[in-house]
């Protein structure tokens, strides 16, 4: 980043990226870095000509991803040396937090400070009108106007005030100060107070119970310390806004100082500065220091010291002590379906790969050479029986039918990766819980409807009676996660895991964890845990595991419903505890709830008009307070990653020596999901020779051998036709399993690479025979012949081949070729930083790595690999390197012409 000195001395200096916040956790990819910069930023008054510096502070912002950012990704934002805020309320989101004293200001901003190019707070979003505007009754001169920064046009009575003015704005006040918002393309959006001239339309669709806005008036502690996780907002959910691929913009980190005061203001128009007994006013005000002490938690309600509040981020002193950081996007999710005109080929299923197939969709759709493949996101039973039935032709699944495909289908891996259960929970102190412990008996009280939720429901239902009243008051999670206020506000959804409606294979690896724990077993199959809390009678004894979640509870609370606190209830009684669970249809709308805290309980009654029931009908309870927040649920790897989501540690083993009552996780081994978690687990898989697919056995999970491994793992295969496909599309899903298997296992943020949330499908991670096998299978694909590989044939062509040799340049198909199974090192490290609204229908294309390759990538690959070897046997090797490479040259020409054949056809 190139900019003028303001204020101070401003560095830039890249960083791999560091840890996130409380929540996150260590699955971004190994590519992504961030930034760190410094600056010097002070608040200086301008007494008799000369400096008064009144507070100088060395401020350094590290930002954990600046590049390749995707809509509704959240990134961690740290910082050091800022003055410690006061008058601290709850939502750091919210309008009310910009009445904070000395916050530190997170802001998205179109455009960048480059060279003469600044950045300006006219581009910068803000939700509210009180964010961009200000107005004083009682004295003619607020800080605002005697700021020393400001240019002699900013310090009049009235800046920025649209002409005319409208209507709905009230007469003018003594001084008022417009910033107005500055949209893509021109528009200006004056706002005002109330915002009576005009707000920007995404305005309105956040805050309250919604989506929070992404302005951030973070918190400094006393310490100077401060961090917060900020959503990246892209043109596809603020238009107004416009950030994207070819939008510039860049997020601005303003540490508020207060105003630096010039009461006197010799240099501005004697009209526009304060005269006599005004001076000694407006200095008095300029000058304030605070009301609240640092790290005092209080709502300001406007009693705030607004010459050091958030209120004025925009102002001259403020704007003047920012740091700003340039951020690049990724290209919008519906790029493929805009740009691309080739063919297109379509891959149902499983959402595991949803981050996986967006992230690799541009690299190749974009590439006139090759074509879309086109992820539809649909529940794994049903794609794979839409393959075996014939109604699709490729689906991602991580599991085969029970009986097995009744055609020839090869179950090739494209991705190890698993679920998570995130978790958005508050500790005592109101600040989010860095991490939280989960036994597989929990999960299971959780998904049973075994906690009552309410008072009501408690003390009308006599099952349930004795059972704690939500998660927070159970003695086993109290054991496991001290620290946690018990008994907490959000009693509805501490009581339930946001989990699925559909069918789906998370849910059968869910419940495989869950059903192979002795005690969580034991507990479903009516014994009491030791502290005597019992399983919904309706789950006693289910058997498991399942690939869709029954709600079986049918009590309906007859008193609490007879009170007429509820009056949908009132009018349309039905059982509660299903209306607490209220599952979600897609991964993706419960990370979306994950993500901002949107409790989904539907037990809200919305009134169409007061006094009639008419159009009434039961809603959720909406986004949770910061502070408060108590919520679980279920989400895959990859969004976990994208979107900064803390994943729960899952129980693996107990020792044998481990009290069954405890009061500690003494002798219980916990895992979060991790690269380190995910191998171990990998290391789990059993090859299944029935169904030439990989296992994992959950029974090792609960014992010391997978004490380590992380018990959410899954594999996730391309299930697809080796006969009865036409030879083109046989011929694109071949290149897509080339590509996965090898070019797409490359970590990093960039398109065609592996995101966060995947264990890379090679032999430095232990999955390099599932990638060897995906090799086989595509060229069974290819050939349509109706073969399906073996898992001992592809384990026998992998330790047959010459092992310095990037595998494919002698296979019978050479799209991906020269690519490397097996490296024989690994791979580079992923940082540790985490990485919502995803497309509501299918979303872009799994590409392929490279058309037919091409003699001279495969020879030059090829010779490459044998200049490594040394000595006496290197002019042998050069001599097959050629022989190769005349090999590789006439199958080139035979698979060429083989594919225009099939093309006229």
């Amino acid at each position: 980043m190139r900019g003028r000195r303001i204020a101070g001395i401003v560095s830039l200096t890249a960083v791999v990226a560091s840890g996130a916040a409380a929540a996150s956790f260590s699955l971004a990819s190994g590519a992504s870095t961030g930034v760190t910069v410094t600056k010097t930023v002070t608040r200086n008054h301008l007494v008799n000509g000369a400096d008064d510096v009144v507070d100088t502070r060395n401020v350094a912002v590290s930002v954990s991803q600046v590049t390749n950012l995707r809509s509704f990704q959240q990134i961690d934002v740290r910082w050091t040396g800022a003055h410690p805020t006061g008058g601290i309320v709850a939502d750091q989101n919210s309008g009310d937090a910009s009445q904070e004293e000395y916050p530190v200001v997170l802001l998205e901003c179109r455009g960048a400070d480059v060279g003469a190019a600044q950045l300006d707070p006219s581009t910068c979003w803000t939700a509210t009108s009180q964010e961009r505007f200000q107005s004083a009754y009682n004295t003619a001169f607020p800080p605002w106007r005697v700021d020393r920064y400001a240019p002699p046009a900013q310090r009049t009575a009235v800046v920025g005030a649209p002409s005319p003015r409208p209507q709905a704005c009230s007469s003018p006040a003594p001084a008022e100060r417009w910033v107005p918002f500055d949209a893509v393309g021109g528009k200006l959006y004056p706002g005002g107070v109330g915002g009576c001239a005009g707000m920007a339309p995404e305005a309105a669709n956040v805050g309250g119970l919604s989506l929070p806005s992404n302005e951030t008036f973070g918190v400094t502690q006393r310490d100077g310390t401060g961090s917060a996780k900020f959503d990246v907002w892209t043109a596809e959910n603020n238009a107004s806004l416009g950030c994207s691929n070819t939008v510039a913009c860049s997020l601005v980190v303003v540490p508020i100082m207060g105003i630096s005061c010039d009461a006197v203001g010799a240099s501005v128009p004697p009209g526009d500065r304060p005269q006599g007994s005004q001076v000694s006013d407006a200095d008095t005000l300029c000058r304030a220091s605070g009301q609240f002490q640092p790290g005092q938690v209080v709502s300001p309600a406007g009693r705030e010291d607004v010459a050091v509040s958030g209120l004025l981020w925009w102002s001259a002193s403020n704007w003047r002590n920012r740091l700003s950081v340039p951020l690049t996007f990724s290209p919008p999710s519906n790029s493929c379906d805009v740009v691309s005109k080739g063919d297109e080929v379509d891959i149902y299923g499983s959402e595991l790969m949803t981050q996986a197939a967006l992230q690799w969709a541009p690299h190749f759709c974009l590439d006139p050479k090759l074509f879309k493949v086109k992820h539809v996101q649909t529940p794994e039973p049903q794609a794979r029986n839409l393959v075996d039935t014939g109604g699709i032709e490729a689906a991602y699944a991580s599991a085969v039918p029970d009986a097995g495909f009744s055609k020839p289908v090869v179950s090739a891996p494209v991705a190890f990766t698993g679920f998570a259960i995130a978790f958005a929970v508050d500790d005592a102190n109101g600040k989010p819980v860095a991490t939280l412990r989960l036994t597989p008996r929990l999960l299971a009280k959780l998904l049973t409807e075994s906690y009552p939720a309410i008072n009501g429901v408690q003390q009308e239902y006599p099952a349930l009676s004795k059972n704690p009243l939500e998660m927070s008051s159970d003695p086993e999670f109290v054991a496991l996660n001290p620290g946690i206020t018990q008994g907490v506000p959000a009693s509805q959804s501490a009581s339930t895991l946001l989990s699925l409606s559909s069918d789906s294979d998370v849910l059968q690896a869910l419940t495989s964890y869950i059903t192979n724990d002795p005690e969580a077993r034991a507990w479903l199959d009516g014994s009491p845990d030791p502290w005597g809390m019992v399983v919904n009678p309706n789950y006693k004894g289910i058997d498991l595991p399942k690939n869709s979640w029954p709600l079986l509870d049918s009590f309906e609370p007859k008193k609490l419903y007879a009170s007429d606190t509820n009056d949908c209830l009132y009018n349309d009684p039905v059982p509660y505890l299903p209306l607490v669970a209220a599952p979600m249809p897609r991964l993706a709308g419960i990370s979306q709830a994950m993500e901002f805290a949107l409790a989904n309980s539907q037990t809200v009654c919305q009134q169409v008009a007061e006094g009639t029931s008419a159009g009434e009908k039961l809603v959720a309870l909406g986004r949770q307070t910061p502070g408060f927040r108590f919520m679980l649920g279920v989400t895959s790897l990859g969004d976990a990653a994208r979107f900064g989501l803390a994943a729960a540690s899952l129980e693996t083993s107990v020792a044998p020596s481990a009290p069954t009552k405890f009061n500690s996780t003494t002798g219980r081994s916990f895992v979060t999901p991790d690269l380190t978690s995910l191998r171990a687990a990998a290391s789990l898989l059993r090859p299944d020779a029935k169904s030439n697919t990989w296992s994992m056995p959950y029974s090792a999970l609960h014992a010391d051998a997978g004490s380590s491994a992380y018990p959410g793992a899954m594999v996730v295969y391309a299930q697809i036709p080796t006969k009865g496909l036409p030879a083109s599309d046989a011929s694109h899903y071949a290149q897509v399993l080339r590509f996965a298997a090898t070019d797409g296992q490359t970590p990093g943020d960039g398109a065609g690479q592996l995101p966060g949330g995947y264990l890379p499908l090679t032999a430095a991670d232990g999955l390099g025979s599932l990638a060897t096998y995906t090799l086989t299978a595509a060229d069974a694909v290819q050939a349509q012949q109706g073969a399906v590989p073996t898992l001992a044939a592809a384990t026998a062509a992998a330790t047959s081949a010459a092992p310095a040799v990037p595998s494919g340049v002698f296979g019978a198909g050479l799209a991906g070729v020269g690519t490397t199974v097996a490296p024989a090192v690994a791979p580079a490290p992923r940082s540790s930083s985490p990485s919502l609204l995803l497309p509501a229908d299918a979303i872009g294309s799994i590409p392929t790595s490279h058309t037919n390759g091409g003699l001279g990538g495969a020879l030059k690959r090829t010779l490459g690999a044998l200049s490594r070897l040394a000595g006496a046997v290197l002019p042998v090797f050069l001599w097959l390197a050629l022989l190769s490479g005349a090999a590789a040259f006439g199958v080139w020409q035979f698979e060429r012409r083989r594919a225009r054949r099939a093309a006229g056809a």
